[in-house]
């Protein structure tokens, strides 16, 4: 079943708010390390509920890779149609694939950008794109989203077109990619902190 526009937003918010408490309220201000739709659980009423937290540094220990373990291919938000199976690297912040690169909460801010996008397209953080009769083009959905507002192409060319029929939404939907945009950022230090993406999150749509 195809998510809605209110269970879309329903979820970013959620989401965000559980990351902001792991941030800012946790006694250790804690980071994830792991963002990724399989990651985020969803009850009967859409309400999110962030999943493996601790579980990358046990499964390293253990010699278990973490995501090859979870056997996901879409995680647990059912409206991507990529045929690939989810590869955590894909969400991870450029600084983030530095070997040797300490984790901060500006990864998950990153992680977090790279699933309200998905959330908004419909697509994968990996787009296949054909070149020629017989191969296709990876491209990273990250860049062919800055690419189509930095070009002003039409928001239709980037949403998922399930929303657009809900024509109600289009304001919600551009404030969401601005958050999604903020929180993709490639520089660590622009990106906002999770409590301020969750704040502006909880404006849209009240």
């Amino acid at each position: 079943m195809p998510l809605s526009w209110s269970s879309r937003l329903k979820i970013a918010k959620g989401t965000a708010r559980g990351l902001a408490y792991l941030h800012e309220c946790s006694p250790r201000k804690f980071i994830h390390g792991d963002i990724k739709p399989s990651n985020i659980l969803l009850d009967n009423e859409f309400q999110p509920h962030i999943s493996d937290f601790g579980l990358n540094k046990l499964m390293n220990i253990t010699g278990c890779n973490p995501s090859s373990s979870s056997g996901f291919m879409g995680g647990a938000l059912p409206y991507t149609n990529s045929v690939h199976p989810e590869r955590s690297n894909s969400y991870r912040a450029p600084e983030a694939r530095i070997p040797g690169s300490r984790p901060t909460q500006k990864w998950d801010v990153y992680s977090f950008g790279v699933v309200l996008l998905e959330l908004l397209t419909g697509k994968s953080p990996e787009l296949s794109s054909p070149t020629t009769s017989t191969s296709t083009e990876i491209q990273d959905l990250v860049k062919w989203v800055r690419k189509g507002f930095e070009e002003e192409n039409p928001l239709s060319e980037m949403v998922d077109p399930l929303l657009l029929q809900e024509v109600h939404a289009k304001k919600e939907v551009l404030a969401v990619f601005h958050v999604a945009l903020a929180c993709t950022e490639g520089d660590p230090e622009i990106r906002p902190r999770m409590k301020t993406a969750s704040e502006n999150l909880e404006r849209i749509g009240t």
